[in-house]
């Protein structure tokens, strides 16, 4: 078996972070031979995260490198930390409100082993109440963008045409060729990294799984959900800390990413107002709504 680390970013998660690790342990232990190390970064957290890490710290033999920032440098430059400081020759990027069920890493582990092509292998995601999470999208176009805004792909979720983007008419039930996976839980090759280089740190936090994902594939590499695999999440769980300022950074990061990859002089003015007044609309609703 080969060598495995585990890259963790934490961000006031002390609510989340010590039973990822007990799941995450627990599962790795069931594997035979496997050489495991994890990378865990704080991002200057202002709760108890570092308290909690650092009394597992104290009571587990496991090989654990813990990296704390004295700022908030934003989870891409903060995964790219755990990342560098990585040896296995295989990555998990794994979000620390993620629960790691039976032997969903074992699975992933032995699927790269045996797809030469493939470079990054995702697992399925699930509640906490066992509902299967819609974690798959294609790489967004400008037209998905504009049914989003319109919610014609909210009024047609399972439709090919309208709802494209977010992949509702894939019931994520069964494994497949995917263009990207949600970020919360990749397991990648080594040589992918090699290959494509770390997550572009001028996306704060969102889209640079997306922009990974899109430099992987363009590098000739096949990227699989896995149905087998199953991790729990509770999505959105740090989104909704500060959920104004994330939408605001959402939208940022969503037009770096169509800038680089997608760029039109006519129809990125367009996104750019499009994604300002839905932008506005949804603070507002988060503000009423405490969502």
């Amino acid at each position: 078996m080969s060598s495995l680390t585990i890259s963790l970013v934490t961000w006031n998660s002390e609510d989340e972070i010590a039973e990822c690790l007990n799941t995450l342990f627990h599962a790795t232990a069931k594997i035979p031979g496997l050489k495991l190390e994890t990378v865990i970064v704080d991002n200057n957290s202002s709760d108890n995260t570092v308290k909690v890490i650092e009394n597992f710290l104290r009571v587990t033999d496991q090989n654990i490198v813990f990296i704390k920032n004295n700022d908030n440098l934003g989870f891409t430059k903060a995964c790219n930390q755990a990342v560098q400081a990585s040896t296995g020759d295989y990555i998990f990027i794994l979000n620390p409100d993620t629960e790691i069920m039976e032997d969903s890493i074992k699975k992933l582990i032995e699927y790269l082993d045996a797809h030469e092509d493939t470079g990054v292998v995702a697992p399925q995601l699930l509640s906490r109440g066992g509902e299967v999470q819609f974690s798959c999208r294609t790489f967004p176009t400008y037209r998905d963008m504009f049914f989003e805004m319109t919610l014609l792909a909210t009024l047609f979720p399972k439709s090919e045409f309208f709802a494209r983007w977010k992949m509702r008419y894939f019931d994520h039930r069964s494994t497949r060729e995917v263009d990207q996976p949600m970020g919360a839980a990749l397991l990648l090759k080594r040589k992918v990294l090699e290959s494509v280089g770390g997550l572009d740190e001028r996306f704060i936090m969102f889209y640079n799984d997306v922009d990974f994902c899109k430099r992987i594939s363009d590098a000739g590499f096949k990227i699989v959900f896995l149905a087998e695999a199953r991790i729990k999440h509770i999505q959105g769980i740090s989104v909704y800390k500060d959920r104004s300022g994330m939408i605001k950074i959402w939208n940022s990061d969503c037009l770096k990413y169509f800038k680089k990859h997608n760029f039109n002089i006519f129809l990125y003015p367009m996104l750019f107002i499009g994604l300002k007044i839905t932008g506005i609309l949804r603070v507002i609703r988060a503000k009423i709504l405490k969502v």
